[in-house]
């Protein structure tokens, strides 16, 4: 077993672009969730819309029909 938990590499030696590289990598892209759940509810509001505007189109049919 180590008994050495140091890394291979000395953080001194990264550049810059390489902590940044590092770090974008590491946090999670809290943006593309964001950007999917807008799309859901954009989806699920239009659906609904659609389900009321059949539900009166269905209900002045059987008015005026029936």
């Amino acid at each position: 077993m180590l008994s050495s938990h140091e890394p291979d590499r000395n953080i001194d030696d990264l550049s810059d672009t390489e902590v940044y590289a590092a770090i974008r990598y590491l946090e999670p892209d809290t943006r593309s969730t964001d950007e999917e759940n807008d799309d859901v509810s954009v989806l699920g509001c239009v659906g609904l819309y659609l389900l009321l505007i059949a539900c009166l189109a269905a209900w002045l049919y059987w008015n005026l029909v029936g």
